[in-house]
């Protein structure tokens, strides 16, 4: 099975369980994997689309929101990736780089999110 495809499941499990343990929460895709064309341009080019935007953005109750890049076990975050989540953290967003709902998990606890698992 393609990288793609496993990180698309991954996605579809993680944003079941964030839906699940978080119901008032509001979870949106980011597709930003984009065929490219021969000169490296998105085939699907859409103004507003930033090579490197993490997979998921979570608002989440209090005002709080949450960025996720979803990424295959053995997946590699891209310099791209590296630089917009640096720019999303020093703005004060969270941003997290998970491979499971057990990475979901650990995130939600270090971040002192509050689920219907963690209160």
């Amino acid at each position: 099975m393609a990288r793609k495809q496993i990180e698309s499941g991954i996605q579809r499990d993680i944003v079941r369980y964030i839906k699940t343990v978080i119901p008032n929460s509001v979870v949106i895709a980011i597709p930003n994997g984009a065929r490219r064309t021969a000169n490296g341009y998105a085939a699907n080019a859409v103004a507003g689309l930033l090579p490197g935007a993490p997979d998921l953005v979570i608002a989440l109750p209090e005002g709080k929101v949450l960025w996720m890049e979803v990424k295959a076990p053995k997946g590699r975050v891209s310099d791209n990736q590296i630089l917009v989540h640096g720019l999303l953290n020093a703005a004060g967003h969270s941003c997290v780089v998970v491979r499971s709902i057990d990475d979901v998990r650990h995130a939600f606890s270090f971040l002192k999110i509050k689920t219907r698992e963690i209160t």
